[in-house]
């Protein structure tokens, strides 16, 4: 295998993806983000975050070119816009939605990760050519992508999935995953975003001890995570994470809910202009994302958008009399007042602040009696809100100084090269409580008498949940946790354990409230079937102070590693 040479981070968001790279043995670290996407407005680090398909599912054109050839009509009837789609890899999401859906429920788990495939596949290939251009070859690169903090074990095995079907390295050395928040944080801390936007006063993230909040708000999710700095120039993570569906995304969908559909009169006549006009309904809903990026309701400001020819021409006349009684006789646009464009963003904001306030709660916790104001950092698309950004200074003023890094849109993008150069995480709380099921000897009066099992000595309890790491627990990146198993039969050939989380610390049983089957972990005893039942036990060991949970299993009796495969499933 060739060396590292070079870094290439992919930023893949709800809204918008993105790609950027650096030599991994420059001291200077020079970024350099690919700005130059195909009918893209203005020159930007990030590209659409969406497919057109012709009518068989491949891919006709991505990113701004696939909105603006949908616009045009000129893909065919049978061509299909999709946007937004990577929280659909959230089993529970509500994201993924086409154009000709707008009111649509998810997309499936395996269409959703169909469609990141594709993404991804266009946009490495373009990483690829461009890093080539400079002299390096695709073996010498090393690959960074980035995953909302929020997600699960299953979700980000999805990823990796999808990015490894698109030709990315089937590596975990070669294809890293990053938490955003995370990531963003480094950039944060190198970019030297300070306070003096808001405050006059300048406050440093690099000074170690120093504790700060990064609120990671982008198209689908808000991540919130908290960090202190330590030596050597790395970052340990002292909060919890938390986050929730209050992106910018479901602004828009406010907008459809609240604005068009009682303007135009119904849901129906929604559907009918989207039936007819579906590349006009789309443009109303861009005019409004991009307004929605100045507002900021510091003054009484109205957001006008036109209504396009070709859908004034859907409207019935129940429609425009709608029109008229909202807006004051004005049927040939859309007039947005100051106080219901406040009310669009109302619709998350109040979440956003909730989440905030909870992680500042821990901090706070945690630092006792230890003087200096917590720093809270906004980062993401829509960290470019000033509405966001004032709706937040406001709150947390006289408890907490907020910081915007320049570009906040960039700065999971350029932190994500960092990251790949470079991690500068020592230690990460675990998310949950992790375990496996284990059958030990049965305790008569402690243990249920349901799980009592009989075994070839003496009974056993068959659900005991041997914890590896309990919800919370500061680990340090690299730290392997180990446990020993062995089979209970003479004839057993493999060793078939399920993986549990629960998000409580103290766990008896994998039966207990708050627990739940996440995985399956096989190993393959073939090669000491011929050794005593009592000398074919295993060393299970599992990772957990990095993005992903590795795992490796050694026979202890002769050191020799064999195959284990944890596969996730997705939390209820």
């Amino acid at each position: 295998m060739k060396k590292q040479k070079v870094a290439v981070a992919i930023d893949f968001g709800t809204h918008g993806t993105g790609y950027a790279w650096a030599l991994i043995d420059d001291d200077k670290r020079q970024i350099h983000p690919y700005m130059r996407w195909k009918d893209q407005p203005a020159p930007t680090a990030k590209n659409l975050t969406a497919l057109l398909l012709d009518g068989e599912g491949e891919v006709l054109a991505w990113g701004y070119e696939a909105r603006r050839r949908f616009n045009s009509r000129a893909a065919g009837p049978d061509a299909r816009y999709l946007k937004a789609f990577k929280m659909s890899l959230a089993p529970a999401s509500t994201e993924g939605v086409a154009a000709g859906e707008l009111t649509a429920a998810s997309l499936a788990v395996d269409e959703a990760k169909r469609l990141v495939t594709l993404y991804l596949k266009q946009i490495s290939r373009l990483a690829v050519e461009e890093v080539a251009a400079s002299g390096f070859t695709a073996d010498e690169i090393r690959w960074c992508l980035t995953v909302p903090a929020i997600w699960g074990d299953y979700e980000k095995q999805l990823m990796r999935e999808a990015a490894v079907d698109a030709g990315l390295p089937d590596d975990t050395k070669r294809l890293l995953l990053a938490y955003e928040p995370e990531v963003a944080a480094h950039h944060a801390r190198v970019s030297g975003a300070r306070t003096a936007q808001f405050t006059g006063k300048r406050a440093s993230l690099m000074s170690v001890g120093s504790r700060f909040l990064v609120a990671d708000c982008g198209g689908g999710t808000v991540d919130i995570t908290a960090y202190r700095a330590v030596s050597g120039n790395k970052l340990e993570e002292i909060g919890r994470e938390c986050g929730g569906k209050f992106g910018s995304e479901y602004v828009n969908r406010a907008f459809l809910e609240k604005v068009l559909v009682p303007r135009f009169g119904s849901y129906d006549a929604i559907d009918r202009i989207n039936d007819q006009q579906p590349a006009a309904l789309l443009g109303i809903i861009e005019k409004w994302e991009e307004a929605k990026l100045h507002f900021s309701a510091e003054h009484d400001e109205e957001i006008i958008i036109p209504i396009p020819v070709s859908v004034d021409r859907c409207l019935d006349e129940e429609a425009r009399k709608s029109l008229a009684d909202l807006q004051d006789g004005v049927t040939e646009e859309i007039v947005i007042t100051s106080k219901e464009a406040q009310e669009l963003f109302e619709e998350v904001v109040p979440g956003i602040l909730s989440l905030v306030d909870k992680q500042l709660g821990e901090m706070r916790t945690q630092r006792r009696n230890a003087a200096g104001k917590e720093l809270v950092v906004l980062v993401g698309g829509f960290g470019n809100s000033p509405y966001l950004r004032r709706r937040l200074q406001e709150h947390l003023e006289g408890r907490a100084d907020l910081i915007v890094p320049p570009d906040p849109q960039a700065a999971v993008l350029f932190g994500a090269v960092h990251y790949a150069c470079s991690p500068q995480i020592r230690a990460r709380r675990a998310r949950m409580t992790y375990g496996i099921a284990m059958a030990d000897r049965f305790r008569p009066g402690v243990d249920p008498v349901e799980h009592r099992i009989d075994g070839p000595e003496y009974p056993l309890c068959d659900n005991r949940f041997l914890v590896f790491v309990r919800s919370g627990e500061s680990i340090p990146v690299g730290k392997w946790v180990t446990h020993n198993c062995g089979p209970i039969w003479q004839n057993q050939s493999s060793i078939s354990l399920k993986v549990y989380a629960a998000r409580g610390g103290y766990i008896r049983y994998t039966t207990d409230k708050g627990s739940q089957k996440i995985g399956s972990l096989d190993v393959d005893l073939t090669s000491v079937m011929h050794l005593p039942l009592g000398r074919r036990r295993v060393d299970v060991s599992l990772q957990f102070g990095e993005t992903e949970i590795q795992v490796t299993a050694v026979l202890q009796e002769s050191g020799e590693k064999v195959e284990a495969v944890l596969a996730f499933e997705p939390l209820a």
